[in-house]
């Protein structure tokens, strides 16, 4: 892949993307397959005056074969665990970039206990960054870098695999354009004015439809916002295409089918339905790897409820690739979603600033995991009613019509 590009990727990422300021430490967080990529980022990230940069690249392939022949007890100990670097960063008000970049199957065979065991515990070690990142305090973001592993899984057929993923980001990602950053500042003020839209409208429920059976209704809270990428001042996830916001904890009320697979801790969990009473999920079934959705909502109690809804077009960009892109942040981009879990706090009135306590008096749920799924199908119908009783329609055959 050419190298000037590469760096033209890394630069937007640093100063258009999570916008570091002089003097602001960065925490670069990745895999060691993409090593190369991630010191182009540390180089790139250098020039630009910033403060100390910090590289935390896993390695993934001793972290199976820990998983597959170490106890908990053993795993928990292990330095290829360690994650104070994320405390660090919070405490020196820095700002963190994940470059993620999925290496499929790289957990078959692992226990799946110990995959949710271990994913709770990593959430534990790291209190001073959820708590920043919770108040929009401490500027993130999540960006996807091709290897070659990944690449050969969702393009089996390409002879230049890891090449036509990398040419598939950057061409979703405007990278190839003179300015990609002034273009998703024109987008992401689009998005802003749907948002506006929506907040304006004084909703009360909303009910998505579908004829893949998705028939479910989601209660909204008193003080709900819609947000967007434009509601930071840096961008949480790139691409961002979402309008999203938080329903009433004990608001929902329905079933609902996945649209595309849920990949968790490395597992493809697919072709699965969720059903809500008063906001709790009381049935669930996945036709593969079952298992590992049940532990997913038995994390903790309030993954047994939902954190987020959103609105995505279906002929997205993404969509229009052709590809399914096995990883949540853009297959989340790709169509309309769910997240078990964590809701946000800039879905309420004021919510950055409230405690957890009050956020979750306003209606907010709370979790140590937020998992984003995928509902989004070229039929799917949302009906807004609003507190007057009115009713509109958001999203018809998959596409947004306001």
């Amino acid at each position: 892949m050419n190298q000037e590009i590469l760096k033209k990727y890394a630069k937007f990422l640093v100063k258009d993307c999570l916008k570091v300021k002089n003097g602001q430490p960065l925490l670069i967080v990745g895999s060691k397959v993409i090593e190369s990529f991630a010191n182009i980022v540390k180089e790139e990230a250098e020039k630009l005056n910033i403060g100390e940069v910090f590289l935390l690249l896993k390695d993934s392939f001793a972290e199976r074969e820990m998983f597959l022949t170490k106890s908990y007890e053993e795993c928990i100990k292990s330095p290829l665990l360690d994650r104070s670097l994320y405390n660090l960063i919070a405490e020196k008000n820095g700002t963190i970039l994940n470059l993620n970049s999925p290496i499929p199957h790289i957990n078959d065979g692992v226990s799946p206990e110990l995959l949710q065991k271990l994913a709770v515990e990593m959430e534990r070690r790291i209190p001073k960054f959820r708590e920043k990142q919770r108040k929009g305090e401490l500027p993130w973001c999540i960006a996807a870098v091709a290897n070659p592993y990944w690449a050969k899984e969702i393009l089996p057929n390409e002879i230049h695999a890891e090449r036509t993923l990398w040419e598939s980001i950057f061409n979703i990602c405007y990278i190839y354009e003179d300015d990609p950053g002034a273009i998703w500042e024109q987008y992401f003020d689009t998005l802003k004015c749907r948002c506006d839209l929506l907040n304006e409208m004084k909703i009360h429920s909303l009910h998505y439809k579908g004829s893949n059976g998705t028939n479910i209704t989601f209660e909204l809270p008193e003080d709900y916002i819609f947000a967007s990428a434009k509601d930071h001042d840096y961008v949480c996830n790139m691409p961002s295409l979402e309008l999203f916001t938080t329903p009433k904890k004990d608001g929902v009320n329905g079933i609902v089918y996945s649209s595309k697979p849920l990949f968790y801790n490395g597992i493809k969990i697919n072709d699965f339905y969720l059903r809500f009473e008063k906001g709790r999920i009381v049935e669930a079934s996945a036709k593969e790897n079952n298992d590992y959705l049940q532990r997913l909502i038995d994390t903790d109690e309030g993954s047994h409820y939902l954190g987020e809804i959103s609105f995505v077009d279906f002929d997205s960009k993404i969509n229009q690739s052709g590809i399914l892109f096995e990883m949540t942040l853009y297959d989340e981009n790709a169509c309309c979603h769910l997240a078990i879990g964590k809701g946000f706090s800039e879905c309420f009135v004021d919510g950055p600033n409230k405690s957890l306590d009050e956020l979750k008096s306003m209606g907010m749920n709370h979790s140590l995991v937020h998992v984003d799924f995928m509902i989004g199908t070229k039929d799917l119908n949302i009906t807004a009613t609003l507190k007057n009783g009115e009713e509109k329609v958001l999203m018809q055959e998959g596409k947004l019509v306001f």
